[in-house]
C-alpha cells in the first residue's frame, strides 16, 4: 500500500473509525500501512490497536461522531428553505413590484448572505451524513479534488464507520472565518501539500468561490478544525479539512514530571531513536515488558505533541488468545520535543495509572 493509504487509514480511523475490511474481526484492529507493526516473540497472538492515531494528522478531527444537528445552526441555518430563498428575485410570493425594483447592490448583499451560510450548511450536512452512514450524500458533499471521498475509498477496499450520539452535538459549533478564502490558504492548513498539486487546483478553481470555516467541538481530546469550501457547478462542497495547529512554541511548557518504571513492571525502555525500515514518518518504540508487574489487562501509549496514540492489549476467548506483554509498540512523535505516556488500564476495576513518561527533548 503506498503512503497516501496510511494517511487515510490515520484520519478516517479517527474520524469515524474506518477499519479495514479483512480485519474487521480484530478489536479496533485497523489497517497500519506506513507504522511499524508490533513485534511477536511466540505464538501467542500480540495485539495492538490504534486507539487515535495522530490526531494532528486526522484532517476532520472527529467531527463526524454528531448524530443529529438539531438547534447546532442556531441563527445562521440555511437548512431551512425560507431562510434566505424567499426574498430571491425569481420569488413569486408576495409583491411584485419591490423584486422588480431589486437593484444590483441588493442582489450583490444576497449572494453575500448567501455565502456566508451555504458553506456552513455543507459542513452540517456531511457531518449529519456521516453518522447516519450515508457515503453517497457525503460523496455528493464533497468537491471532486476532495481527496477524501469516501466512495472511492470504500470501492479501494475500505469500511466506513460512522456512528454517536445526540450528546456529541452539544459542543459543536462552527462559523465562516474567511468568505474571500484563496487557493494559498489550502496551502497554509497542515496535510495539504501531500494531497494537492497547487498548480491543478488554482486551475480548477479558478473563478470559483472559496470560504473557510472554523469548526470548534466542546471536547479537550479532539482539536478545532478549518474546513476549506469551494464552489462547484454553482454549489458549495467540502474540499478539504484539516485540524489547528495549536503546538506550543515550547513543548515543555506542556510537560509533566517524568515517571520511570523503575521496576519494569509494564515499560523496559523507549527507543528514540527507532529506525523503521517501513516508514518516513519518525517513530518512538515502546519495548513492553515480559514479565508484567502491573495489575492491567490493556497498555496505551500517546505523545503528547504529536497527538498520536497506540495500545495492546489483553483477550482469551475462542476467537484467539493475546497478552500485552512483550510487545513493542510505536508512535509517532514531534521531533521538535515530545513526551510519551504510559498508561496501565485495569478494565474489571475500572482503573487506571500513568506507570511511564519519558520526554524527548533535541
Amino acid at each position: 500500500m503506498n503512503d497516501r493509504g496510511w494517511y487515510f487509514r490515520g484520519l478516517i480511523n479517527l474520524c469515524s473509525g474506518i477499519q479495514n475490511i479483512q480485519n474487521s474481526n480484530f478489536r479496533s484492529q485497523v489497517m497500519v500501512l506506513d507504522r511499524d507493526d508490533f513485534l511477536q516473540t511466540s505464538n501467542v497472538h500480540r495485539t495492538t490497536e490504534t486507539t487515535t492515531v495522530s490526531r494532528r494528522r486526522a484532517l476532520q478531527a472527529g467531527l463526524v461522531t454528531v448524530v443529529s444537528l438539531a438547534g447546532c445552526l442556531d441563527n445562521e441555518s440555511s437548512s431551512d428553505p425560507t431562510n434566505g430563498g424567499g426574498d430571491e428575485s425569481d420569488s413569486n410570493g408576495g409583491s411584485d413590484e419591490p423584486e422588480e425594483e431589486a437593484t444590483d447592490d441588493d442582489a450583490e448583499t444576497e449572494e453575500s448572505d448567501d455565502t456566508d451560510e451555504d458553506p456552513l450548511s455543507v459542513v452540517y450536512e456531511f457531518l449529519e451524513a456521516a453518522v447516519e452512514d450515508d457515503l453517497d450524500r457525503m460523496s455528493e458533499l464533497s468537491h471532486s479534488l476532495n481527496p477524501l471521498d469516501p466512495v472511492a475509498w470504500v470501492e479501494d477496499g475500505w469500511e466506513f464507520r460512522g456512528g454517536g450520539d445526540e450528546e456529541d452535538l452539544e459542543g459543536l459549533d462552527a462559523e465562516v472565518v474567511d468568505d474571500d478564502a484563496v487557493v494559498e490558504d489550502v496551502f497554509e492548513l497542515e496535510g495539504a501539500e501531500f494531497w494537492f498539486e497547487e498548480e491543478e487546483l488554482t486551475e480548477t478553481l479558478d473563478g470559483e468561490d472559496m470560504a473557510a470555516a472554523e469548526i470548534t467541538v466542546d471536547d479537550p481530546t479532539e482539536d478545532d478544525t478549518i474546513w476549506m469550501l469551494a464552489t462547484e457547478d454553482g454549489e458549495w462542497r467540502s474540499l478539504f479539512a484539516a485540524p489547528i495547529d495549536d503546538r506550543p512554541d515550547d513543548p515543555e511548557e506542556v510537560f509533566e514530571e517524568p515517571i520511570e518504571d523503575e521496576n519494569d513492571d509494564a515499560v523496559v525502555e523507549i527507543d528514540w531513536e527507532h529506525d523503521s525500515p517501513t516508514s518516513d514518518i519518525q517513530q518512538a518504540a515502546v519495548v513492553l515488558t515480559d514479565e508484567r508487574g502491573v495489575d492491567a489487562n490493556r497498555i496505551e501509549i500517546e505523545s503528547t505533541i504529536e497527538g498520536a496514540s497506540n495500545g495492546a492489549f489483553d483477550r482469551d476467548d475462542d476467537e484467539f488468545t493475546a497478552t500485552w506483554e512483550d510487545v513493542t509498540l510505536y508512535v509517532p512523535y514531534d521531533t521538535d520535543g515530545d513526551q510519551i505516556v504510559v498508561t496501565a488500564i485495569n478494565e474489571e476495576e475500572n482503573e487506571s495509572e500513568v506507570v511511564h513518561r519519558e520526554q524527548y527533548i533535541p
